[in-house]
């Protein structure tokens, strides 16, 4: 029999012991009030010299070209029929990205949607930086430039000129019928300003939120590069999203839950600095702050940089034929085998039902459906399985209470895999088709919050099926919920619960303990708990992944209830057990090599009970 187990007196007194030395380390170790006045002090004074010297960097940059009519540097906007974008005179930026044919949430608006900008009001801000032969930095973010345009058939030509005494720099932006910019950089006689050999490039940009769950499109907004000569990309989903390389990177990109904004560089950044931080909760105008850093090579004394911008929406069919840069892999659909599930399965699942022309949301419903069909097999033998072992409880009971000496464990076991083999029962046989599974149940996890056809569409109380539904408010204290409660994540929790009870998943923790094998009763638990995990889990993510999940439940339900009216009911289950009974027994090497390990450590137990007594 398990022993109870106790309160641990000496264990608790060495938990408050560690707790005390760590309050007088601390207290001894705490700083003053003067030290802590020194410190804010000296942090002032840092800011104040580095605000100082950045204006006398900023007066140099000013002072070395050329004064700008003010007339001649004017915003440029020019559009194709994909993006609107803006440039700014000043530094030569991109000042504004809008996509057409998306829309952004906003929350503040009695619709809900605005136009979709990725850069917006100067959010995104490139600069290039060198010492000139004077010691001060000259930041061309800094300069103004003048602009000229040039329209042709197929693309927009927007050239910034800054001129200097003896020196010019121009920024070239073409944009033709797609939705990137090509963007090149030339210099003429910059060996009379800077004698260095290197030109550091510098990007930052502000994200702009543009989804309603919040949560979620800071979770999948990260910033991602590809290695020059390699199609894999690099990312760190978790964790700090930091990077430092050494190596040749193509590309950068600033990604967020459904687009992306990317950097090329034909020849590769190289030395390079990148990463994103999550904006302050009470900022909800933003996503992340992304940031780039990189040594750029001077060739001949001069700048001759060929760049392209992308502002890309994030649909992986039009990404494929896009480039051959790999930019579809930006998509979080997994790795591994998750990934292949969810690019060559569910995805194509998705749009050859999405083509009969029917909303999305039954689109979701018919996918779950021939999923379930797919899977049927696998559910019948996992309902097969658990119904036999509820026929052979009673015989288990039995021995449960034959052997409860902890000395018979060994003959415990024996018998209770007697019992197994004569029933033909396989106690891991319910193990697989659950493993089976796995990858299908995790898979929809990244599928549904990533897939851009769902991106704000409508399904009866629903008004984003990439957002979680929030029909039903709560108070904002309410711990973990958001301020709302998904119907259809409640009725998920439900139809959980039901096919819990008619499949008699929870019949199976009513199993006797067994050696080694898990506390049943604790399992049980477990079940009742898991649903109150999923819940406040769901009820923030897609809504799509609950209503998928929600149906497939559903439909569970009844192939359940099927199989036990017309293909397996009591009857027939004592009648296999008993022809399995009746049939000889093959063991294979395996279980032989089993029975005889058990044998043997069986008769060493009883030689071991024999020594204690002499």
């Amino acid at each position: 029999m398990q022993q109870e187990k106790k309160f641990d007196f000496n264990q608790t007194i060495g938990f408050i012991l560690i707790a005390i030395l760590f309050g007088v380390f601390y207290f001894l170790n705490k700083p003053s009030e003067e030290q802590i006045e020194a410190e804010k002090k000296e942090l002032v004074q840092k800011q104040q010299q580095e605000q100082k010297q950045a204006q006398l960097n900023k007066t140099a940059s000013t002072q070395a070209f050329q004064a700008v009519d003010p007339t001649l540097a004017k915003d440029v906007e020019v559009s194709n029929d994909k993006l609107k974008v803006k440039f700014s005179p000043k530094g030569a930026q991109i000042a504004d990205v809008q996509i057409i044919g998306y829309d952004a949430y906003n929350a503040k608006n009695k619709a809900h949607r605005d136009s979709l900008h990725l850069i917006k009001d100067g959010s995104s801000k490139f600069n290039l930086s060198f010492k000139t032969k004077q010691g001060t930095v000259l930041n061309v973010a800094d300069l103004v430039f003048v602009p000229q345009v040039q329209k042709n058939a197929n693309n927009t030509i927007v050239t910034f000129t800054a001129n200097a005494q003896n020196s010019q720099i121009q920024y070239i932006y073409t944009l033709g019928d797609s939705y990137g910019i090509d963007f090149e950089v030339k210099t003429q006689g910059l060996s009379n300003i800077t004698s260095d050999n290197k030109v550091d490039l510098a990007w930052t940009m502000d994200g702009y939120s543009t989804e309603k769950g919040k949560d979620q499109e800071k979770y999948w907004s990260h910033t991602y590069f590809q290695f020059k000569g390699n199609k894999d990309i690099e990312y760190e989903l978790f964790g700090a999203d930091e990077w430092e390389e050494e190596e040749a990177i193509s590309w950068v990109a600033n990604k967020q839950q459904f687009f992306a904004t990317v950097l090329s560089n034909k020849e590769g950044f190289k030395t390079t600095k990148g990463g994103s931080v999550n904006t302050e909760k009470e900022d909800s105008e933003h996503s992340k702050h992304y940031h780039l850093n990189s040594k750029m090579e001077l060739k001949n004394s001069e700048m001759n940089y060929k760049f392209t911008w992308d502002f890309i929406p994030l649909d992986y069919k039009m990404l494929k034929d896009y480039n051959d840069k790999g930019f579809q892999n930006l998509i979080d659909f997994g790795w591994g085998i998750l990934g292949w599930l969810n690019k060559f399965f569910f995805l194509n699942i998705f749009k050859w039902l999405a083509s009969v022309g029917i909303t999305y949301g039954w689109v979701i419903f018919l996918m779950t459906i021939v999923v379930k069909v797919i899977l049927s097999p696998i559910t019948y033998k996992q309902y097969r399985q658990s119904a036999l072992m509820k026929v052979v409880r009673p015989e288990l009971n039995e021995i449960n209470e034959k052997y409860k000496d902890q000395k018979d464990a060994m003959k415990k076991q024996q018998e209770t895999m007697a019992i197994y083999r004569n029933a033909g029962i396989n106690p891991l046989a319910g193990c697989l088709p659950a493993l089976l599974q796995i990858p299908i149940f995790y898979a929809l996890f990244r599928f549904f919050p990533n897939l851009i056809d769902l991106r704000g569409v409508p399904f009866w109380f629903v008004d984003d099926l990439t957002a979680f539904d929030d029909l039903i408010k709560l108070p904002e204290w309410v711990p973990f919920l958001n301020g709302h409660l998904s119907i259809f994540a409640m009725l998920y929790i439900v139809a959980m619960m039901v096919y819990f009870k008619i499949s008699g998943s929870m019949d199976n923790f009513q199993m006797p303990q067994q050696e080694g094998m898990p506390n049943m009763q604790f399992m049980k638990y477990m079940m009742y708990v898991m649903p109150v995990f999923f819940f406040v889990f769901l009820n923030n993510y897609a809504s799509g992944l609950s209503w998928y999940y929600l149906v497939s439940n559903t439909i569970n339900i009844f192939i359940v209830l099927y199989i036990k009216k017309y293909m397996i009911h009591e009857a027939k289950i004592h009648q296999i057990i008993e022809t399995n009974k009746t049939k000889p027994k093959k063991q294979g090497k395996f279980a032989s090599k089993m029975q005889n390990m058990m044998q043997q450590a069986q008769e060493m137990q009883e030689q071991q009970q024999k020594n204690k007594k002499k």
